[in-house]
């Protein structure tokens, strides 16, 4: 039997995937194939190369979020309580937005995933890993299994309209949780036998009319219908679903150290109830 585990995309709350890892650990489960996308595939990409739990917990501890990107004004905006001062951030944030296509070249965040991996390819890693992107050209599903994996990281975590796409073998890769946010398929082809899912976001929340403050929040709600549609779907192909309730915005990477110990204490009562540790 192999175990698959699928690393489900969230922003900031997929950091939650290092609490799960944590106690996957101290329970002794070790998955045979990780598949993810977004910051589970980012996650999961670390993991697969070598690091461990406390590793990527000591990596969060030192980093600051304002150091790897180049466009700062939309993590600000809600922060800033001089009108003014946030109008000029606003309209300062905006403008890339016409000149290119993200708000942030990524340039600095590659860098750093360059340096995490050492520029090593997926044949480097200790588990088999996969994450998944979209080619925005052909609307196709991507599945990255190959290649340098600090470009596999970017391009299944390049957000659209916060990142730009990743340009390669004529190809803009985009964001994988776009299409497919929990890779379970991706698993399965990979050889896995039993899957579980590490889901890290809330399903048809809803809203009132005061939270559409802008165009970027209407533009949001409708990705946010799509992608939830597409995503139960891939939730209904697991064997088992460790779900870590989190209402973070997926930006809030402040509070990365809850958001850790949550997935950790989430994981181990999955783990008990569930008799988990059997699938070893």
């Amino acid at each position: 039997m192999k175990l698959g585990l699928v690393l489900s995309g969230g922003g900031a709350r997929g950091l939650a995937h290092v609490g799960v890892l944590k106690a996957f650990e101290e329970f002794g489960i070790k998955p045979d194939i990780i598949t993810g996308a977004s910051m589970g595939g980012i996650i999961g990409a670390l993991y697969s190369f070598g690091y461990s739990a406390d590793d990527l917990i000591n990596l969060l501890e030192k980093l600051n979020i304002y150091e790897v990107l180049e466009s700062k004004g939309m993590l600000f905006l809600e922060r800033k309580n001089n009108k003014v001062l946030n109008s000029v951030l606003k309209e300062a944030a905006l403008i890339p937005l016409f000149t290119r296509q993200g708000l942030d070249s990524g340039r600095k965040i590659r860098t750093v995933f360059r340096d995490l991996t050492e520029g090593k390819d997926f044949s480097s890693l200790k588990i088999p890993f996969g994450c998944v992107t979209v080619d925005l050209i052909t609307e196709k599903l991507v599945p990255l299994t190959q290649g340098k994996l600090y470009e596999a990281m970017y391009a299944t975590g390049a957000i659209p309209p916060y990142l730009e796409p990743l340009s390669i073998n004529g190809m803009l890769l985009a964001d994988g949780g776009i299409l497919n946010n929990a890779p379970v398929d991706l698993a399965r082809e990979m050889g896995a036998n039993v899957v579980i899912v590490i889901d890290v976001n809330f399903l048809q929340t809803f809203k009132i009319k005061e939270n559409f403050k802008n165009a970027f929040d209407v533009i949001l709600r409708v990705l946010d219908i799509t992608l939830d549609t597409l995503y139960i779907d891939d939730l209904a192909k697991a064997d088992y679903i460790i779900h870590v309730p989190l209402n973070n915005d997926i930006f809030d990477f402040e509070s990365k150290n809850e958001i850790v110990e949550k997935g950790y204490q989430i994981a181990k009562e999955n783990i008990i109830s569930k008799n988990l540790t059997k699938l070893l």
